[in-house]
């Protein structure tokens, strides 16, 4: 699959309760394609902010104005830098010319540029990603989507107050307080709510039930409450030894199949290489649901069956990895729906993103070669070895399923 799921064995019923020109010109704009870059100037700038320590390099006297200075300088010194590529790259495909290595050469320059510059973002509390207007795909830590390549609608983050500024409105409230003008936790305006986080579109569909008492599910989905969940080695472990965000990069809320629930933990299986990976996490920092739903890919027949409770409610030939970027055989769970902005497109109307990851790829289109299943603008490719990984469907067969399989729906890949 090559976008952003961006870009890669359940053989019964039991089984799969077991829970990827000329040459003057050149010569030219080699030169200034060698020119040297801010990011010497920012490395030799005393004033520099790096990545680490705390935000108290900002509370003493003109030391936020230090840095909005500094931020202001580089961000024009960037914009400069993407106007002469730009410029660069427009004068090579003019006169036909070969030379790509003096953008690539450029664009490194500004990589580093740019991660100076978030650098003092962050200590600025300026938050980069938002809301793709064009898919509605959400992103924290790009400016651009990685699916359609808008240009983000940033959701602004509450700043931090400095030291100063919290002790400046804490003597306020209380001379406000005992001039009787001012009564803590009350207003005369109305109260400011925050917008949720936006889920991401889907079809009509029969929602994941919640976990009754007693209730008996196939399959059970826990879904992240918080920010970040904290994934460990072992049950009872004191240390996290990774945390994943949720949402992620698309904009959906991370979720985990589950394997076991002992006690306040669970074992799941992780969205994360390698495939097949596993780790504990604790009930308190997830929502248990359950389902009977589950789907099982043949790679040698070319064919997706899923099932809910016993009931086949499927069978759809599918397009599946090449000799050269196989799908890999394993147990995985879908892990979110994505609406793709153009039906008619590369993807169908709908993917879904898989826990799996190409064992060949492990980069594409900016993402860790993750795979999925979608639907195809080349329906000829359904039932041979087509794609990059991912499995391929009608467009048909992809959209009934976006509006019948849940999150953390059990996919077994086996090459029976």
């Amino acid at each position: 699959m090559t976008n952003l799921l961006t870009g890669p064995e359940m053989t019964d019923e039991s089984a799969v309760a077991e829970v990827d020109p000329p040459v003057a010109l050149e010569e030219t704009l080699g030169e200034a394609g060698a020119r040297a870059d801010v990011a010497d100037t920012v490395r030799a700038d005393p004033t520099t902010v790096g990545d680490g320590g705390d935000d108290s390099v900002l509370s003493p006297p003109f030391g936020r104005a230090r840095v909005e200075w500094r931020h202001r300088k580089l961000a024009f010194a960037r914009n400069k830098q993407l106007r002469e590529i730009a410029e660069l790259e427009a004068e090579l495909r003019r006169i036909g010319s070969p030379r790509s290595d003096l953008v690539e050469r450029r664009l490194d320059a500004v990589a580093v540029t740019d991660q100076e510059l978030l650098a003092l973002e962050r200590r600025l509390g300026i938050g980069i990603g938002g809301r793709c207007a064009g898919c509605g795909l959400h992103s924290t830590q790009t400016r651009f989507c990685l699916r359609c390549g808008e240009r983000l609608a940033h959701e602004p983050e509450t700043q931090r107050m400095s030291a100063p500024m919290v002790a400046v409105a804490i003597v306020a409230i209380a001379l406000g307080w005992l001039l009787g003008g001012v009564r803590p936790g009350t207003s005369s305006s109305e109260h400011t709510v925050l917008p949720a986080h936006r889920a991401v579109q889907r079809p009509a569909r029969r929602a994941q039930p919640a976990l009754p008492a007693g209730a008996r599910y196939r399959s059970l989905v826990a879904t992240a409450t918080g920010s970040k969940t904290a994934i460990y080695h072992s049950r009872g472990a004191r240390r996290a030894y990774t945390r994943l965000a949720s949402p992620n990069l698309d904009g959906a809320r991370q979720v985990f199949l589950v394997r076991s629930v002992v006690g306040g933990w669970a074992r799941v299986l992780l969205p994360t290489r390698p495939n097949g990976s596993s780790g504990w996490i604790r009930l308190s920092s997830v929502r248990l649901t359950g389902h009977s739903y589950r789907v099982l890919i043949d790679l040698r027949l070319h064919m997706l069956t899923a099932w809910s409770g016993r009931k086949e409610i499927m069978r759809t030939p599918v397009g599946v990895g090449r000799a050269v970027t196989p799908t890999p055989s394993g147990q995985y769970y879908i892990t979110e729906l994505l609406k793709q902005p153009d039906s008619t497109g590369t993807y169908g109307p709908w993917a879904f993103g898989l826990s799996a990851h190409s064992n060949v790829l492990n980069e594409f289109a900016g993402r860790d070669g993750v795979l999925g299943i979608h639907g195809t603008d080349f329906p000829q490719g359904v039932g041979t070895d087509v794609s990059h990984g991912c499995i391929r469907l009608s467009n048909v067969a992809i959209t009934k399923l976006a509006r019948t399989l849940p999150d953390g729906t059990p996919v077994r890949i086996t090459r029976a």
